[in-house]
């Protein structure tokens, strides 16, 4: 059965939508079990944002607990922020595998309004400056990328009755009653690579990113960088920092451990993950 992913700001409203959805649907299926996977059910406390390790071991928290549920007849509600495009992909693929549907619901609600119903908040509301942080850090869903689709954008302002007779139906008979698609061949487990795979992997991915570091100290930001003769990255107007570089590259490596592509494809499979996370390229 699918899985359902609320994303949305801080304080924007995404826990009402979540049981929302999760009365409509057993509702609509009183036979199928429906779970909710959220921070506060996992325990998960606001303060794990602020740091980037904790928050990485609270994501993983998300990602086991859906395995958990995830299976041909339950439905799974994940509620929270969701704010990295990144977390969500893995979210999709994980659908993908199992051979089942997938949608995202994006609560709409403007910052301003978040932070005046957090100041509402009277048990453990977000601090104002990690409230302001988290805002600046969420990458709006895009309903043209795969791992974004369907995607069903919520205005605060709907009430539930509105929201479903437009949403809802549409939600329910393309989730809960089609046909799932089986997985693609990126989501399909393949036997443990070889270890000079690994190697190849990871050199040549650190090659294409000293190659855009240097391009850009010599003033090379928002150009087009040629990797080899099949493949450019094009490079955003502005600059892309170390950090950000190497934490693609480990996304891109950590995807491709699984399922072991073509050495010579290597570098220009990393150019276009990278254009795809710039978006500099149509996806």
């Amino acid at each position: 059965m699918p899985i359902i992913l609320i994303t949305g700001y801080p304080c924007s409203g995404k826990t009402t939508r979540a049981k929302e959805i999760m009365a409509a649907f057993q509702s609509k299926a009183p036979d199928r079990k429906v779970h909710l996977v959220s921070d506060e059910m996992l325990d998960i406390d606001k303060s794990v944002y602020r740091d980037a390790k904790q928050e990485k071991i609270a994501r993983a928290s998300v990602m086991s607990a859906i395995k958990r549920y995830l299976s041909r007849e339950d439905i799974v509600v994940v509620d929270g922020l969701n704010y990295i495009k990144g977390f969500r992909y893995q979210i999709f693929c994980e659908a993908k595998a199992e051979q089942t549907t997938f949608a995202v619901v994006h609560v709409g609600t403007p910052k301003d309004l978040c932070r005046l119903w957090n100041e509402g908040v009277q048990n453990n509301p977000w601090p104002d400056d990690l409230l302001d942080a988290l805002v600046f850090r969420y990458e709006e869903p895009n309903g043209m990328n795969r791992w974004d689709s369907p995607l069903y954008t919520v205005p605060y302002s709907d009430p539930e009755i509105t929201v479903y007779e437009g949403i809802f139906p549409a939600l329910f008979e393309s989730i809960v009653h089609a046909k799932a698609k089986p997985p693609n061949f990126a989501t399909i487990l393949k036997p443990a690579v070889s270890a000079d795979y690994i190697y190849e992997l990871d050199h040549q991915t650190q090659d294409v990113v000293k190659t855009l570091l240097s391009r850009q100290q010599e003033g090379g930001v928002g150009q087009i960088v040629v990797i080899s003769e099949d493949c450019a990255v094009h490079l955003p107007i502005e600059n892309v920092a170390t950090a950000q570089l190497q934490r693609l590259r480990r996304n891109f490596v950590a995807l491709n451990k699984v399922r072991q592509i073509d050495c010579g494809r290597i570098r220009g499979a990393f150019a276009e993950f990278l254009n795809r996370s710039f978006g500099t390229v149509d996806t």
